[in-house]
Order: C-alpha cells, then structure tokens, then sequence
C-alpha cells in the first residue's frame, strides 16, 4: 500500500503562497514545423493569450561550424522520432552536471546569504530531487565559487558579472547565482544550441552561455518562510531545456498546477505555489532521457488495456497519441502521490499534454522544427489553474483535439479503470476510421462492451456491410451465448468459417432459423444483413413481444418481418430510417457497421 501522504525524498517542508511573482523579461518565441507542410500546420494555440511574463531564456542557436559533426535530422538520437534536437536536449541532462554556486549582493542587500549554507540547500534539495525524478538518470553536483557584488539587484546583471568573474579552470557546465534578497523568483535557459550537432566545441560555461539567477528566498529560510525550493528546481530545468507547461487559454505560463515547471499550485488552487516540487510530464522526462525508449507505448487504434506507471515505478511510462503531423501529439502518463511526485491526492490520475515542436517565425511566416524550451506543452483539455486535464480512477475522457492537428485516432476514449501497486489501469478503446461518424458514441461503446474487436488492429470500417456471419458474432458476445446446441454442424455452409461456432450457438438459441426455408439447412454467412433482417434477429434476441399497435411505416406492408420491424420500433430501437420524417424503415437496405452498433446499443446499452 503506498502511503499518499508522501513527503519528498529531498526535504520536508510546508507550503505557503509565492512572495513575489516572477519577474523576467517577455520571451521573444521563434516557432517551426515540418518541411512541405502545405500551408503550415494547425496550431493548438489559434486563441492563445500572449504570456505576459517568462522566467525562460530562448536558447542561442549557433552555427556548429566545420570543426562539429552535424546530425542528418532534427530527430536524429532519437529513436521513437519523438523529440526534436534530442543531442541538443539531453547535452546535460543525462549523468553528472557540474553547477557552480554564486552570490550576488550589492549595497543594501539585506538577506545575508551564506555561500556555503545556498550551496548545501541546493545540495540536499534540488539535487535529491533531479536525481528521484530522473531515476538517477540525472546527477547536478552544485560546487561553492564565490561573492560577486553588483550595483543593485538583477538576474542579468548577476549573470554578467559572474561571466566576468569565473575561473574557466573550474570547468562548471553551467551557474546558479543567487540575488542577496528575500523574495522568489529566477531565471534560466539551456544556453547554446547547434541544432542537433554530435558535439559542441564549447560545453562549459561561460562559453556555453548555460545559467540559472534565483532570488535568495529560493534557496534560503528567510524571515520565517520555508525555502521555496520549487523555484531553484524550475531554474535548473530551464537549464536542461525544460519548457513551461501551460494552457494556452490565459496569458500565464504559470497555470498548470500539476507541474513543478509551471504552476506547482496546492490543493486548494489558489494561485500560489507549493514551496517543494512536484513531477513533471512523461514527455520532459523522456526528452531528457530518463525513460527508455521501450517503456514508451504508440497508440493508434482498438482497444487496449494497459498498465500506466508513475515515475519511481518500473513500466510503460508514457503513452502517446499521435496525429499525421510529426510535431504534434498527445501524450499521456500517470500521476500519483509519492516521494517522487508529491502532488494532492485530488490531483492524481492520467494526465494529458497536447505537445506542439514547431515555430513559426515571425518574420518570414516559415515553419521549422524547434525543439526543447522552444516546444510547447499544453494541458489538454486546456485547464487554467485547474486540473481538468486529468482524469482519476473511475473517470473517463475522450480525446476530440478542436484546436491543433487532429489525432489519428480521432475521439479516442480514455477509461482509468483502477489503481495497483504496478501504477493506474487504463484502458484506451478508439478506431482510426470513425471520427467524422454520427455513431462514434455507438461504436465505442460496443468496443468497449467486448462485442466487436473491429475489422483490423486500428480500424472498424464503419461503413462496411455487415454479413449475416458478423451479425451472429456481434450477437453472441452482446448476450453472452454459451450452448452451441451439443456441437452439432447445424448448417451446411458454414463449415470452416470464422464465425461456425457463433452461428451455432446463434441457432441454438432460437434466434436464427436460417436462409433457405422451408429446409433451412443454409444460414448463407456471406450475405450482407438487411434491416428487416436485423429487426428479426433482435426481436428474436431480446424477447421482444409488444408490437405498438403495428403499422409505423409505409414501406414495410409488403416484408415478411412487418411484425418484427413494429416491435423494434416500439422498443425505442428504431425510429426510421429518413429523419426526421421517419415514417420509412428501409427494410431491404443492407445494414453498416455503424447502424449495427446504433441498434445494438440502443437495444442493450
């Protein structure tokens, strides 16, 4: 039994509102896409508020020059072709990462903060944590350095002036300064990119331009307050290329409570943010190379059970959804209270990103690829400062994306179906074909009943005939029919069909006779159903006995199954087949898949 009282592994502290939000310059975002794209895709944000604040510093991108080996493309090292510039990403993110700790004061600075007490918090606190998130993936060792003194307080200033101060002889792979004051807030950025080159002639800093300022309050006790170790631990990730996760529906890039690179907000929502990090996204995560390749699943259609596990635990991480556009796809994980993610219990469950890697430029209106703190991470659905975006044990979802590129397995939907030591049970049930069907609701529920698999490993041919053979499968599983009346061949043409035993057992519960009567020694297999036929079958079926009074449409006086059609429609099963009219049935039309579904939805749903 987990114990969803959790503290972090790192430290236990309380919570409490941010002092100060972050102040930081607006992010000036480049954006990009996918060669040939007619058009440019379609971008989730089309309503998008403009973030009026970031703390996250755009990466500088480099020629890599004649010395670098360049990679062939931007998902080379990257197995699943999931993240852009991978090389670029996970330069630092995977083993030991130097980070030299500073001071910054000034006259009048009034925390009096202690170089060797910074370097120990950070020490006990944001490295425990990266190294739990990570699954000791990812070690930052933070080594003391020195005091600078500034004019006055400035997180760019601060970063100059250790620029200016460094010994290159240190060999840091990055810096964290710390602002001589009691409030909270930072910022931080990845420093140099080469899109994607094999090596960078320049890995340290202050050649790599990688670094990280912080106000005292992040990585101190000051005037009573905990240490808001949240905001160090955000910096640090926007060293390593980890974006903001946000809605997109507010001008806040702080407002998805669920992430400690984003709102990191408690229980009750308030606004402010919990002083001990959260998790992150599964996609953060496999981006900076912490999950393996293998404990990534694809979803593209049918129905499928599956574990989802939590970071700590061993198994399928993540699960992703994807559209036809290569940038872009939904990504789902798991979320549970633990020492790793100690999130409100109200907020465990699957979580769900839409993830967008391409830019736009502002300038020239192309679309290239961009990776790492350029990529996008929405909530989805978009939830400000909410965590609707989840979905706990018990709850389901349906993935329907109005804004950005459509899934291929367009309104796929999401049960969580239980919780166990292993992480959270989920079931997915979707086809790639039935998104713009009016009986989508029908034909998922009948997968998700167990009475069709479909008509491939993604597909249900919606629009495909049913043959008489289908039909008593459907049937068969839909009742739960067992008795084959004692093994006997019932039928002489249906040797060796897929579906022998269903008709059999269809037969032997008296709801077929067969097709050739009055010798009915054929029950034709291959034919397709036609609704007076189906009528029968269900009358047969259900049991169904009150006719309505008979006569409920003009074009079935003449079918044999006149009575049967009448109990159908009285049963609410049918209502016609020209709405709205409906005073047809069309009893000689053939029956489609997605028509099956209706029927047997509306008669057993």
């Amino acid at each position: 039994m987990r114990d969803t009282g959790a503290t972090p592994l790192w430290k236990v502290v309380s919570m409490r509102r941010i002092l100060v939000l972050v102040a930081a310059a607006a992010m000036l975002a480049v954006v990009t896409a996918p060669a040939g794209a007619v058009g440019g895709p379609r971008p989730f944000e089309t309503d998008h508020k403009t973030a009026s604040k970031t703390d996250a510093i755009p990466p500088v991108f480099v020629d890599p020059g004649p010395t670098i080996n360049a990679a062939g493309d931007e998902f080379d090292g990257d197995p699943l072709r999931l993240v852009v510039w991978p090389n670029d990403v996970r330069r630092y993110s995977i083993g030991t990462d130097q980070i030299g700790v500073y001071i910054c004061t000034w006259d009048g600075a009034t925390a009096g903060l202690d170089i060797n007490a910074v370097t120990a918090t950070l020490n006990t606190t944001v490295a425990p944590f990266y190294d739990a998130l990570s699954d000791g993936g990812y070690n930052p060792v933070f080594v003391k350095r020195t005091v600078v003194t500034l004019p006055g307080p400035s997180y760019q200033g601060c970063a100059d002036e250790i620029e200016r101060t460094v010994n290159p002889l240190w060999n840091d792979n990055a810096v964290i300064g710390a602002l001589d004051n009691p409030f909270n807030g930072g910022r931080g950025g990845p420093g140099i990119y080469c899109n994607n080159c094999v090596s960078l002639a320049n890995t340290q800093f202050p050649a790599n331009q990688r670094w990280a300022v912080v106000d005292g309050g992040s990585v101190a006790s000051i005037g009573g307050f905990p240490t808001h170790v949240t905001t160090a631990a955000h910096e640090v990730g926007h060293t390593i290329s980890f974006p903001h996760s946000y809605s997109g529906e507010s001008s806040d890039e702080y407002d998805n409570p669920l992430d400690f690179m984003s709102g990191n907000m408690p229980g009750h929502l308030l606004g402010g943010r919990a002083d001990d990090p959260y998790g992150s996204l599964a996609f953060n995560r496999y981006r900076a190379g912490w999950i393996e390749p293998s404990d990534v699943v694809f979803y593209n259609g049918g129905v499928v059970e599956m574990t989802l596990a939590p970071a700590g635990v061993d198994g399928t991480q993540m699960v992703v959804l994807p559209t036809d556009y290569q940038y872009s796809f939904v990504a789902l994980d798991a979320r549970l209270n633990s020492a790793v993610d100690p999130i409100p219990e109200n907020f465990e469950g699957v979580s769900a990103h839409y993830i967008e890697q391409w830019c736009r430029d502002l300038l020239t209106d192309e679309i290239t690829p961009c990776g790492g703190l350029s990529s996008r991470p929405y909530s989805y659905p978009p939830s400000p400062y909410a965590v609707d975006h989840v979905t706990p044990v018990g709850g389901e979802a349906r993935f329907d994306v109005d804004k950005g590129e459509e899934l291929r397995v367009q309104g796929a939907k999401l049960e969580v179906l239980e919780e166990t030591a292993e992480g959270l049970v989920i079931k997915l049930i979707g086809f790639d074909d039935v998104a713009d069907s009016v009986f989508v609701d029908d034909i998922l529920w009948l997968a998700d009943s167990g009475i069709t698999r479909g008509c491939g490993e993604t597909s249900f041919c919606p629009k495909d005939n049913v043959t008489r053979g289908q039909m008593a499968a459907f049937l068969v599983r839909a009742l739960g029919y067992t008795d084959d009346g004692g093994g006997g061949d019932l039928f002489v043409d249906d040797d060796g069909t897929t579906f022998e035993l269903d008709i059999d057992k269809l037969a032997a519960a008296g709801v077929t006779k067969g097709c050739n009567p009055p010798v009915n020694d054929r029950f034709c297999p291959n034919d397709a159903v036609t609704r007076e036929q189906m009528a029968a079958f269900l009358v047969r079926a259900l049991g169904l006995t009150d006719n309505g009074g008979g006569n409920n449409f003009v074009d079935d006086d003449n079918s044999v199954f006149q009575d049967d059609i009448a109990k159908l429609a009285a049963a609410g099963i049918t209502t016609g087949c020209n709405p709205p009219v409906n005073d047809r049935f069309c009893p000689t039309q053939r029956v489609t898949r997605q028509q099956m579904a209706a029927f047997l939805n509306r008669a057993l749903g």
